[in-house]
């Protein structure tokens, strides 16, 4: 098989990769698919301020896609003047989307519920026209506390996490499970992670973030009094006020390191501080590793992370050192005393990330996928169909119910599942019960390869 998806006449796929910058992912993506000779094109909507500083070829916000008005007809609001704006506006976005569309091939789309369009309300028109989709899942765009909280243990949970997870996903938990539908019915390939995925239905990849290996600058000081860096996004979705407490009562019985906190600092500069560091500590209530955790294993770092063998199996032995809000103070204290200990993790962090996370090799993965290849990270979800009670003051809606049943007559059920369940808990109707009894059923567990060359037997359904 030829190493990349090409057309039917033999030419190069023309890419799209855009359109939400989280974590400096769009360029790596984007460099990838590049380096495998393929023609890519980079777009943005919006960023998170911290990766500010990343450039994409077009800018699709509608802001930019919308005429520039004069300023008097820009601010009136004159209805005479507001009509007839309003139609211009939309046809020129219209017509700025079109021609992308129509240029491209495949559209690897970072960010549930946000694409060229608010609500992707370009998916079902790339399906007619024989696009490809790629959607890979990021986190709170698909994540919501009412499914979260029922999901995981107080270990990987708090008042003040889940306060702040509230925030950022908004009131409605239908929000992101439309979200997630939305790219479950449409989009070729998924690409998530288990703590991210309690509203999924139809299995999916896993996401490897990539990351270009070669511009990480891999120092391993060695340093008997180690410095450490933290650089929480949120502090406290991170936990980062018992993080300072733990290293607080840690220095004060004696244990010495200088610690360097960094709140709100562009992405490059903490790439910088991580390059001469000894210890990242990223966070404590998501079961595993972000991109903070990925770049601090690049730049030599030991890191101290949430890190749930139990609910995130795959990959399998990650070099890092688990903290949770339970642990964190002995756990940190034996880090940051230990110098063999920061080494070993140093330097098997570096192996781990050049070997899962090479921008090249998941470029290569995602291709593979799209040509049907079956891969190594197929994950079956089971959790919703299994366990989720919506809140009584959000209940799901019967389009998404619709939804719901659409995808598992197409994708299947664990084997465990009564439809007559689902119905009792709110998540389809009575009618769609009816036609999902003698559908797929998955496995109890699968085998598979693990990236060293061993058969695994992994469990589909834990909880």
């Amino acid at each position: 098989m030829s190493e990349a998806v090409t057309e039917a006449n033999g030419k190069r796929l023309r890419i799209l990769v855009g359109t939400v910058e989280v974590g400096a992912t769009i360029p790596d993506f984007a460099d990838g698919f590049r380096q495998l000779g393929h023609q890519v094109t980079t777009a943005m909507r919006r960023s998170y301020r911290t990766f500010s500083d990343v450039r994409c070829d077009v800018d699709v916000s509608p802001a930019r896609l919308a005429p520039a008005w004069p300023k008097a007809i820009a601010g009136s609001t004159n209805w005479a003047v507001r009509l007839p704006r309003g139609a211009v506006n939309r046809m020129s976005i219209m017509a700025g989307l079109a021609r992308l569309i129509l240029r491209h091939d495949l559209f690897l789309f970072q960010w549930g519920g946000e694409s060229l369009t608010m609500g992707n309300v370009e998916y079902p028109l790339l399906r007619k026209l024989g696009k490809r989709i790629v959607t890979t899942f990021m986190g709170s765009d698909v994540r919501h506390m009412a499914v979260y909280r029922q999901q995981y243990d107080q270990r990987v949970s708090s008042e003040g996490f889940e306060k702040e997870l509230l925030k950022r996903t908004g009131g409605d938990p239908n929000v992101q499970m439309r979200n997630l539908r939305m790219a479950e019915e449409y989009a070729d390939v998924l690409l998530s992670q288990p703590n991210q995925s309690g509203f999924a239905v139809r299995p999916y990849r896993h996401l490897f973030l990539p990351m270009r290996i070669v511009d990480f600058k891999c120092e391993i000081p060695g340093r008997q009094v180690p410095v450490v860096v933290h650089a929480p996004s949120a502090t406290s979705t991170k936990g980062t006020a018992a993080i300072l407490i733990a290293l607080e009562e840690l220095r004060a019985a004696g244990v010495q390191f200088e610690l360097r906190v960094l709140r709100g600092t562009p992405n490059q500069q903490v790439l910088q501080m991580l390059s001469s560091a000894d210890v990242a500590i990223d966070q404590l209530y998501f079961p595993l590793h972000g991109k903070f955790t990925l770049e601090a294993m690049a730049s030599g770092c030991a890191v101290a992370t949430c890190n749930r063998q139990d609910y995130e199996p795959y990959p399998s032995a990650r070099p890092i050192w688990h903290i949770d809000a339970g642990n964190v103070r002995e756990q940190l204290g034996r880090l940051l005393t230990d110098r063999q200990l920061r080494l070993s993790l140093a330097q098997q962090g570096r192996e781990y990330v050049t070997r899962n996370h090479d921008h090249v090799k998941v470029a290569r993965q995602i291709l593979g996928y799209l040509n049907g290849d079956a891969g190594d990270h197929l994950h079956y979800p089971s959790f919703y169909a299994r366990c989720y009670r919506a809140p009584a003051s959000e209940p799901v809606p019967p389009y998404l119910q619709k939804m719901t049943a659409s995808l598992m007559r197409r994708w299947g059920l664990p084997h465990d599942v009564d439809p007559d369940a689902l119905v009792e808990r709110g998540l389809i109707s009575a009618v769609d019960a009816q036609s999902l009894r003698e559908v797929l059923r998955w496995p109890a567990s699968v085998t598979r390869r693990a990236p060293d060359g061993a058969v695994v037997a992994e469990e589909l359904l834990t909880v």
